[in-house]
């Protein structure tokens, strides 16, 4: 009997401890939110991205990056994507990023610092816009400072952007190969075509022209583009289509916007020395 009381006082002592470690004003525990839940998740994350892409788009400083995907709806839904993705995945969402690393998918593209500070600010706006928590986007924006390695190159010029004396003559050697078969101008370029040297001549002139104008050690030795075309009665409709057949040369070779977009830019200079000579 005796045993059995003790017993009873033991069981009694556990439950009065077990009672008191459960008072109402203890803490209570609140298990910390992922950063995808704090931003939102998928469906703020979107509304951020769909603001950050139009910012890019309207920034002069940066936006000659994404031109052919502005350009392409299509591919502009696969950018969208890509980044909501990458975003969900980077602050603990369920999404999955299938697209390139950084390293890759930035090859090439000439990225300097300044156009990847550029691009985090028009990040930065888009966050502010939608009135994301201070600490939330200084979390965001650390991680995408933590990819700068994969994504800046650093100053590069068109030269080695085009791929160097090699990028340049297959680009060439494509064009000629369109402007051969394209009827609007072929007829300037048909005695060259029917000899063999002449051909040869105004290949290698064209590649050396490119080469010394994009920055490479190429040297155009050549006739000025006055002299050139003095005669030949050029108008700007055919200007434009020997334009036309270079750039659809340069997107066969995946020529990157914003290097695309300069070259062509340096060719529109030379129009007055070329249209109604």
């Amino acid at each position: 009997m005796k045993k059995s009381l003790q017993s009873l006082g033991l069981a009694l002592l556990m439950g009065t401890c077990l009672l008191s470690s459960c008072k109402k004003d203890d803490p209570v525990v609140t298990p910390t939110k992922s950063l995808y839940d704090r931003l939102g998740g998928n469906a703020a994350i979107s509304a951020v991205i769909d603001q950050f892409i139009a910012n890019v788009a309207a920034d002069t400083k940066i936006n000659a990056f994404f031109a052919d995907a502005a350009a392409d709806p299509a591919r502009l839904t696969r950018l969208r994507n890509n980044l909501i993705n990458q975003v969900g995945m980077a602050t603990g969402g369920m999404e999955k990023y299938t697209g390139k690393d950084m390293k890759t998918a930035h090859k090439g593209m000439g990225i300097e610092e300044a156009d990847f500070n550029a691009l985090v600010a028009d990040l930065s706006a888009s966050l502010d816009k939608f009135n994301v928590a201070a600490a939330d986007k200084t979390e965001l924006l650390t991680a995408l400072a933590g990819l700068k390695g994969d994504i800046v190159e650093g100053p590069t010029t068109l030269y080695v952007r085009l791929g160097g004396n090699a990028g340049i003559s297959t680009v060439i050697d494509d064009f000629l190969g369109k402007v051969a078969a394209d009827n609007r101008i072929n007829s300037f370029f048909a005695a060259a075509v029917a000899d063999p040297a002449r051909l040869t001549r105004l290949r290698n002139n064209l590649i050396n022209q490119v080469g010394m104008a994009t920055g490479g050690t190429e040297k155009y030795t050549g006739k000025d583009m006055k002299t050139a075309h003095k005669g030949m009665n050029i108008n700007e409709a055919q200007f434009n289509a020997l334009v036309s057949d270079l750039q659809a040369s340069l997107i066969k070779y995946n020529v990157e916007s914003r290097t695309k977009i300069q070259l062509l830019t340096a060719l529109g200079g030379l129009k007055g020395d070329i249209v109604g000579q």
